[in-house]
């Protein structure tokens, strides 16, 4: 039978191999599924702080009166188009064009941890017009290209066609943002590039909390010590 100190020394043991992969499941975003301000059907340019916690942008190279939309599933609902989570998202093509995106508020990480950016790409089937084709978005971490996605349409009918995609990265211990953008290239579709459902989720810690520390250096003092007890059981015998 495994003595109660025994257990409370594995336990211990334990919470010190799980520390590096303690994970915290809060989003550190803010309004990642677009639902703030509540609109219908809205055209931002670049530059604009109207979607709550996020900035319109625009990748170098994009045309001239580039936007985004924030869209609400009361707009193209009957036609097939709705968000993958909430009620709205955003389409990164606005009216229609390549190169717009938004960029997220700032948010803290640290030095060496690890996170993860996910979120929904939508490729649209519309009722009456027909498939808008392959979508791709491009994410930028801190302002630089990390990698593009691509959703292949798969509806032969109308509907909305959602796919979620996920990047890790390193935290700097510096406020970091992340940036979502329709994609420049031509494969990529001119109109209806949806957006949906972003979080970045800290996946683990680079070092333990204190709380953490001193339950895991108790526990190992204490399966220490039960060895040395032991040795010395086994000498006296």
């Amino acid at each position: 039978m495994i003595s109660g100190k025994t257990r409370l020394a594995c336990l211990c043991v334990a919470a010190l191999a799980m520390a590096g992969a303690r994970a915290d499941a809060a989003n550190l975003l803010s309004n990642g599924s677009f639902e703030s301000p509540d609109v219908t059907l809205l055209f931002l340019n670049p530059g604009s702080t109207t979607i709550t916690g996020w900035t319109v942008a625009a990748q170098a190279g994009s045309a001239p009166g580039t936007q985004v939309s924030p869209v609400d599933n009361a707009a193209f609902g009957a036609l097939g188009v709705v968000a993958s989570h909430g009620s709205q998202f955003v389409d990164l093509t606005g009216n229609v064009g390549r190169g717009g995106g938004v960029v997220s508020n700032a948010f803290a990480t640290g030095s060496g941890a690890s996170y993860r950016a996910s979120f929904d790409v939508g490729a649209f089937f519309v009722g009456g017009q027909g498939s808008y084709g392959n979508v791709t978005v491009d994410l930028f971490v801190n302002n630089s290209f990390v990698q593009s996605f691509t959703n292949i349409m798969s509806l032969q009918s109308a509907g909305s066609d959602w796919q979620r995609f996920s990047w890790d990265f390193a935290g700097t211990g510096s406020p970091m943002t992340i940036g979502l953008f329709s994609s420049l290239s031509t494969a990529s579709s001119n109109l209806g590039v949806g957006l949906d459902n972003v979080s970045v989720d800290l996946l683990s810690s680079a070092v333990p909390e204190p709380a953490t520390w001193a339950l895991m250096v108790g526990g190992l003092g204490l399966a220490g010590g039960m060895m040395r007890r032991r040795k010395m059981s086994a000498v006296l015998a």
